[in-house]
């Protein structure tokens, strides 16, 4: 096989500098074929990595946005019911006593059993309806904490499951307390009117001492997403 060499000097004279301006000019299209083609690479890689850093970027932004209003959600709800059950027993409870107390000291004053027995129907219905709108209050707050334990992070998770068990204590205190009520009005032992006042508070600080702490883990949450 004839070298690079010998074809080359077998070429005439004349056609030596023609071949070689041929050379350099088909050399230098290949590199700057080999530069655009390298040119092109990187950028459709720069365009990828950017499309894939946006993509990223707007997916935390949703999920920073979703984790925001479902705290929102579920701070607004337990604020509600906070500020509901905060004087249960000023709000709800003394004025159904009072109510039933008049009732039924009225019927016992002029010997009317039909009347105490009236009024006795009377304070199981309302406390029935009271009920009634705390196991729905329950439930509410049930379902928000448990979509929001989800996503929360391990500390908020937490606190969320302690919450819980606050509010649904305050209930049933609240329920065992308004269904002894009428044992109370009937022993006339007054003075256990005031126990009841005292071991509502107690749940209701508990829960509030509770609500503090989630608005600070959620804070710490958000900050850290």
């Amino acid at each position: 096989m004839e070298t690079i060499t010998t074809a080359l000097a077998r070429l005439p004279a004349q056609a030596l500098p023609d071949y070689y301006i041929w050379l350099f000019v088909l050399i230098n299209l290949l590199w700057f074929a080999l530069f655009c083609f390298a040119k092109h690479s990187s950028n459709t890689r720069l365009q990828k990595l950017q499309q894939s850093l946006d993509l990223e970027l707007e997916r935390r932004r949703k999920v920073y946005e979703l984790k925001i209003c479902r705290y929102e959600e579920y701070c607004n709800a337990l604020e509600d019911f906070c500020y509901r059950h905060q004087n249960d027993y000023q709000s709800v409870f003394l004025p159904l006593f009072s109510e039933f107390n008049r009732r039924y000291q009225a019927a016992e004053a002029t010997d009317d059993t039909a009347a105490s027995a009236t009024a006795t129907l009377w304070f199981s219905g309302e406390v029935q309806q009271v009920t009634s709108a705390n196991d729905i209050e329950v439930r509410t707050l049930d379902k928000l904490t448990a979509e929001l334990t989800l996503s929360a992070a391990d500390d908020v998770a937490e606190i969320l499951q302690g919450l819980q068990q606050r509010y649904q204590a305050l209930l049933v205190v609240s329920t065992e307390q308004m269904n002894n009520l009428v044992a109370i009005t009937l022993s006339k032992n007054y003075e256990a009117v005031k126990g009841i006042g005292e071991e509502l508070q107690q749940a209701a600080s508990q829960l509030q001492t509770k609500s503090q702490q989630l608005m600070q883990a959620v804070r710490r949450d958000l900050m850290r997403f």
